[in-house]
């Protein structure tokens, strides 16, 4: 029983939703170290048991490619950004 899509799908739509209140809400949730365990743990974590889920449902290619959304927008561009275009104040 390798039926890990909805757990994925779930990881997926508490990430997303922690990023929206967490950019454009006046809300803090959780402490800034917990957030940016939450944006980029859980995605990859996602991304890990949607792969490794049996069925080729909807709700995989919809775990894959959101959790891959959250990722990339919630780490990767702000890494490569600071990194290599605004890296002077």
């Amino acid at each position: 029983m390798k039926n890990f899509e909805g757990i994925s799908f779930a990881l997926f739509i508490f990430s997303a939703l922690v990023y929206l209140i967490f950019m454009f809400g006046n809300v803090d949730l959780f402490p800034g170290q917990i957030i940016l365990i939450i944006l980029t743990v859980f995605p990859i974590v996602g991304l890990i048991l949607a792969f490794s889920s049996k069925s080729d449902g909807f709700m995989k290619v919809i775990s894959i490619i959101g959790n891959l959304a959250v990722l990339m927008i919630a780490v990767i561009v702000p890494v490569i950004v600071t990194s290599f275009f605004w890296n002077q104040p």
